[in-house]
This record gives C-alpha cells, structure tokens and sequence, in this order.
C-alpha cells in the first residue's frame, strides 16, 4: 500500500469507518478559517522611519500552494499598499539604506532570485541569476552592491551525471557548499568573493562596505549547527580571517556603527542544546569576546547596535511572552524596553527591526485572542505599541477563547507554568473536555501568540467547546538555563509529572473534566505523548505527531545525533540503558489508549521509522490506532491542504474517543 500514495494523506488503521455527524455546533474559529489565515513574517521598517515592509503569505486550500507579497504601511497609519502581486513566493523584503529601493527574493521565474522594486511604484527589476537560487541577500552601505547566499553551480561532470541519472547518493559526502557572491548594480557582474568548501549561513557588511562578517558550517548537515565560525573577508583582497577561536557555535553577527567591534551570539562546546547563547561583542581585529548581561535569566536573540553604537537592542523569550531589552556595549544590566502584552510570535521575530535614528521599533505582534498584525512602538523611554495592520477581517466578528497563564508546582515541587484557552462562552463552575498540547523542541516555548494553526489548534478546539492546556513543563526556553537542563538524562520523568500535574491542576480549580480528557503533540511533543500512552490511561485518545518513540533507534537514523547526546550524557551503545528507559517502546504492552499517529513522509528529523515502531507495537496488541503519513512532507507539514487535514482528522478523532461523536466532515481515510 505505500506505493499507491497520492496527494491525499494516506492511513492505515484498525478500526471501521462509521457513520458520522456534523461538528458540534459552537461558536469559533473553523479549521478552514485557521490553515487558511494569512500568515504575517518580515517585519521591515524604513531607514527614515517612515514606512514599514512585510510579507503576508496566503494559502490556497484548493490548490494547496502559498503565495506571498510584500507590502507596504505607513507608521503614521492609513491603508497598506501592495508592492508585489506576482505568482509565487516573494520574501525577504530588505530596504536599501538610502530608502529608495526594496530588495526581495523571488521565485516569479522559478529558482529564487533577488529583485528590487521602488516603495513609490513601478515594475520589480530582476538583479540576480542564480542556476542554484539565492538563499539570502545584503545590502552594502553604499547601495551599490548586493551580497547574496547560493550554492555553487553543478559543475560540467556533476550536471552529466544529474542528466544521465548516474546520481548514488554516498552518505556523508559530495555536499555542494554554499557561496558568498556580490552583485554590482553598475557594472551587472557577480563576483565569488568566499570559496570555501563549507556552507556560508549568514553574514552582515562592514558600515563602510569594505568587509564582510560571515558565518560558516561545515556541512548542510543539521547536526553541524553545532560547529559554526564567524570569519571576516577583506574584499578587496579576498583574504578571510576567523574571528575568533571557540569549539562551540558562534553566529549571528552585526557590525558597531563605526566598524570597531562586532556583536555576536556564542556558546561554549559542551550540552548546547541545554546551554544558552550568549551575547558578546568582539574587536574586529580580535582578542578576547566581551560577555554583556551577566545574570541575565533569559537567552538573547540576534542583536542590533544603537545608532550611537552605546548600546544593543535584542528580543528574548520571557516566559510566555517577548519582551525588548537592551544593554550598554560597555556592559552593566540589562533593561527590558516593551510590555507587549502578547507575543512576537512561536519562533520569534528575528533581529529587530529599528529606524535609522534609533527612535521607532516596528514588529509582528499578537495575543491569545488576537492575531498577528504589524506593530510600531517607539523608543523614547515610555512603550506605547500600534497595530498598523488588520489582515483578518474575516475574523473580525468570530468569537474567540479566552487564554490565561497559569502557574502550579509539579510533583516535586518545581514552579511550573503554561497557558490555558477556555472554551468560547465558558461558564466558571462547569466542567469541559480538555485536551492537553505539548511544545516540541524539547526547548521550544508555548508563548501568548494567536494559537489558530496545524500545529497549535488551541482556538479551534476552544470554539468546539474545548479546554486547550498548553503546559511549558521543565526543559522549556523562556525560563532561564537551569530550567532548560532540568530534564537532563530525565526525558518522561520530571517533565511527564509536570504535564500530567497541570492537568490535575485545572481538574481541581474545576475547569477540566477529568473523564473526558485527549493529549497530542509534534516532535518532542508526539515523544512526550507516545511516553504518556505507555504510562497513564487517563486520557480517552491521544495524537502522536512526528513522535520519537525508541530512542536507541531514533539515534542513529534521525540527522540530530548531537543533540540525544546533549540531553542522554553519551551515545546509545555507552550507555542502553538511559535510552531504552526513555522509550515508549519498551513500554508497549502498557498502552491502552486509542492513538492517531501522524508522520510527515519525507521526514529527517524524526523518521518515519519511530511511527511505524509505534504503530505496529499497538496494532499487535490490539488497541485502536491509525497511521497517517503525509506525502512530500518533511518534519513539519508545509502544505495548506495537510495543515487542514492535520486539524481536521486530530479532532475528529478525539471527538470519536472523548466525546463519543462522529464528526462528518473529517478528512477521507485512503484503504
């Protein structure tokens, strides 16, 4: 059967398709309305401070492609402007320092390429000419030039071979770099300026266009993350230099105003993955990183200097929120700038986003109950935040659920936090079916961002009548280092309690009903629930998404070995025991509870593997489980029409279990 797939999801399952019923009728949000919202990303503002650049990307459900443009809102207010309209993808916006010109990458023509477009009017103008496409792209200074991010071309042997299908694959060789080249804008060459047998993953131009900072990797290879330099070429006589000397991962790093030092973030070789970066800032001829925010609990993200180069400006996950903060370049304390209320979103908002006078930020900002939309504040000592933006208009009028950040202490007495959405319309005093949705990572961070996605349906379940619980349990970000650690080597231990306390929790405030209970999650999330199938029958169905579910396995096929390092303290045959204890596995003959597993096809990550371990442990011991893979998919889904199967079948099929109702409009199930 897994070589009939089509675009359908395809499943597998024990049971027997019976006659269904519509949705319960609830005021809400709708599984269509969620994967089909408009998604807010690139948060541009002008050099004048005047204008602010975004992309909205726009799924189509019928034809299962995005789209996306750039466009254009003034800070003072008014209607947005549409500055690109092409078919495609076109992403990436970045403003030329003069103001004059929006530079964007675009796949209109196929292969991604940059164009530029004046914010006044006009035809965008194709700069670039990549065979391989363009990953990223810079500005110089002057505007003059374009520095942009490509694999290497295929060479004349290489390209013999793709055409004559002479094309095996060796592991762990033939990686085709990716280069750092330069478009002029007057002569129209491009010129190779690092050629270097290592991917090139982000760089930043010197204030006066002279040098290049960039970051190299030794490989595509997720695991080599780990293993990131920042280098310094002189372009003028291509001779490139490390910046410094660190076996841990160095990145992200910006330029001071006047070109002395550089700003970046670095961690030392050991546990990265339960370590966090710090910011540093470096004399650009070298000697030893300066350290800023000692005893900051938070991770840093990327940085931008003040136009003073005094000081630097980045935005860290606070909790279940982010805030702006900001510290001298001399050193001292760190200064939280915002009070966003809200969230800048799951995965953040990347370096921020400031004018060229330092006085207006401009960012994506929603809440629980409110989408994401373009935001302006400005830096002037007191925070005062303004939507610019209202891309949702469909939504305008749909009730959503209430959310509220709550605080318990786990079994052995650990603070805890989470976030719970209540049902559309809740009544205090009654009791709700509740299903409980866990972050992946295990380091990721459920935030107050609009909680209206595949991958975090929370709205949707609250407009069916639902309680969402959204549990942050130890081993989250957001919560300082040692919080992050805290499931060192205790992976469905510390954290297992933590969830399943939580829970207790809303059952004793009297808002969870405990006899009507689901839980679901995506990569650490589906671990932590394939664990809690083997450990607990308190819940009625579960939903293991991209689940790792043997650990001793799972090492050696996923593309992350480091990382299992990082939290088992050493590799599998060093050490069985601490993995086979943590797999849901050797636990199999525990589960009782009705499962949906879901898997992407294409997946690296967490190979389909995991799933079909799990699936055929409880199918051989005959408790009601479906296997669905999603074709073309890697670890996370990036079709819209898999995003609304995603929701649609995971709630039908708690609908079935929980609530004893058949939903009619579920997804197809392919025999």
């Amino acid at each position: 059967m897994m070589t009939t797939m089509t675009s359908r999801a395809v499943a597998f399952t024990a049971g027997l398709l019976v006659t269904a019923l519509p949705l319960v009728a609830q005021s809400g949000i709708t599984p269509e309305q969620a994967a089909g919202m408009h998604q807010l990303g690139g948060v541009r503002i002008s050099p004048d401070g005047r204008w602010v650049a975004y992309t909205v990307t726009v799924p189509d459900l019928k034809t299962s492609t995005m789209e996306s443009d750039i466009w254009l809102v003034a800070v003072q207010g008014g209607d947005p402007i549409r500055l690109t309209s092409a078919k495609g993808m076109d992403d990436q916006a970045r403003w030329s320092a003069d103001g004059r010109w929006v530079g964007f990458i675009s796949t209109r023509d196929g292969k991604p390429q940059v164009y530029r477009i004046s914010p006044f009017g006009g035809e965008a103008e194709k700069l670039t000419d990549s065979k391989t496409g363009v990953q990223s792209f810079a500005w110089s200074p002057d505007g003059n030039r374009i520095a942009f991010v490509a694999p290497r071309d295929a060479t004349p042997a290489e390209e013999k071979k793709q055409k004559d299908k002479d094309d095996a694959i060796v592991v762990d060789q033939g990686f085709i770099p990716a280069r750092l080249d330069i478009f002029d804008l007057g002569t129209r060459k491009t010129t190779e300026v690092v050629r270097g047998d290592y991917q090139i993953i982000g760089f930043d131009w010197s204030p006066d266009g002279k040098q290049i900072a960039y970051v190299s990797m030794p490989t595509p290879r997720a695991n080599d993350s780990r293993y990131t330099d920042v280098l310094i070429v002189d372009l003028a006589s291509s001779v490139t230099r490390k910046l410094l000397e660190n076996d841990g991962p160095d990145g992200a790093p910006v330029w001071s105003p006047d070109g002395s030092w550089i700003a970046f973030e670095t961690k030392g070789p050991k546990a990265i993955s339960i370590t966090q970066s710090k910011l540093a800032v470096i004399p650009v001829s070298g000697g030893t990183p300066k350290m800023l925010g000692e005893g900051f609990l938070y991770q840093p993200g990327s940085a931008v200097w003040s136009p003073d180069g005094d000081a630097l400006y980045f935005w860290a996950q606070t909790g279940t929120t982010a805030e702006l903060y900001r510290v001298a370049a001399s050193g001292g304390p760190v200064k939280q700038i915002s009070n966003l209320q809200g969230s800048v979103g799951v995965f953040g908002a990347g370096a921020p986003s400031i004018s060229s006078d330092g006085k207006v930020i401009a960012f994506p900002r929603g809440s629980i109950s409110t989408p994401e939309e373009v935001h302006v504040a400005r830096l002037d000592g007191t925070w005062s935040q303004t939507a610019l933006t209202h891309l949702h208009p469909e939504l305008a009028s749909v009730p959503m659920g209430k959310g509220e950040v709550i605080r318990w202490k786990s079994k052995d007495g650990l603070d805890v936090e989470g976030i719970v959405v209540y049902p559309v319309g809740y009544q205090p005093g009654k009791r709700y079916p509740t299903v409980a949705l866990i972050h992946g990572g295990p380091s990721g961070t459920w935030d107050q961002s609009f909680p209206a996605n595949w991958y975090n349906p929370a709205q949707v379940y609250a407009g069916q009548g639902w309680v969402a619980f959204l549990p942050n349990p130890r081993g989250s970000s957001g919560y300082g280092e040692k919080f992050l650690a805290a499931n060192y080597r205790d992976w469905g231990h510390g954290d297992y309690l933590d969830i399943q306390t939580g829970l207790d929790y809303l059952v004793k405030r009297g808002i969870a009903d405990s006899s009507r209970m689901a839980q679901g999650g995506w990569s650490y999330g589906g671990y932590m629930t394939a664990w809690t199938l083997t450990q607990t029958n308190r819940f009625k169905a579960v939903m293991v998404g991209a689940g790792l579910t043997n650990m001793y396995s799972m090492y050696s096929t996923n593309d992350l070995q480091g990382t299992l390092e990082d939290y088992y303290g050493g590799q599998p045959w060093d050490d069985e025991q601490a993995y086979r204890r943590a797999s849901a596995m050797m636990f199999i003959k525990q589960a009782k509870t009705p499962t949906l597993i879901l898997h992407g096809q294409q997946d690296t990550r967490v190979p389909i593997g995991q799933a079909q371990e799990l699936y055929m442990g409880l199918k051989k011991n005959t408790v009601p489980v479906e296997l669905v893979f999603f074709p073309r998919e890697p670890h996370g889904l990036l079709e819209p029409r898999h995003m609304l199967d995603k929701i649609k079948r995971e709630y039908a099929f708690f609908s079935k279990h929980v609530l004893g109702v058949e939903v009619k409009d579920q997804p197809d199930l392919v025999p």
